[in-house]
C-alpha cells in the first residue's frame, strides 16, 4: 500500500482500493493504520506518504 500510495499521491480511494482488489471501506482502514503510525497524510483528494513513510518506503527492498 505504500508504493500504491507513493506513486499514486492524490488518486481517489475508490480507484486505488480497486487497483488492489480490495473494498473501499477495508482499504480506508488500512490507510487510517498507515495514517496512525504517522506514515501518510490525507489529502482533499487522496493520499500522499509522509516523510517517515517516505523514509521507510526508502528503507524497503525493492519486491
Amino acid at each position: 500500500m505504500l508504493r500504491l500510495i507513493g506513486a499514486r499521491q492524490a488518486t481517489a480511494a475508490a480507484e486505488l482500493s480497486a487497483s488492489l482488489g480490495l473494498d473501499q471501506p477495508l482499504f480506508k482502514r488500512r490507510v487510517r493504520q498507515l495514517k496512525e503510525l504517522g506514515l501518510t497524510e490525507s489529502l482533499a483528494v487522496g493520499y500522499r506518504l509522509s516523510p517517515r513513510g517516505l523514509a521507510l518506503l526508502a528503507a524497503l527492498p525493492d519486491d
